[in-house]
């Protein structure tokens, strides 16, 4: 007797999943700067690549989850200074970076 196949359910993803994927190439990249800066001790430009990606990625995780927080704290002074935080972050990051 046959077993009728039944379709395979495509797989949603979930915010968490992809969250945690980021999470994984952030530290990923963070490890290969790392690396490279062993590596590569007298050329820092190859490392420098890296570690702003992994930068950006964990600062864009912790600003993702602590909106979540956040939201869940209805008191208008935890958005007040949530956003004082992110611009602060965004500004100072930009002008470092630059």
């Amino acid at each position: 007797m046959d077993k009728e196949q039944t379709p395979k359910k495509k797989e949603k993803f979930s915010f968490s999943q992809i969250l945690s994927f980021t999470a994984f190439i952030g530290i990923g990249a963070i490890a290969i700067a790392l690396i490279f800066t062993l590596i590569f001790e007298n050329n820092a430009s190859v490392s420098y690549v890296f570690r702003t990606i992994g930068d950006v990625i964990a600062y864009l995780i912790a600003i993702f989850l602590a909106f979540f927080w956040v939201k869940s704290h209805p008191h208008k002074a935890w958005l007040i200074c949530y956003v004082i935080f992110v611009v602060t972050i965004v500004v100072l990051y930009i002008l470092t970076v630059i």
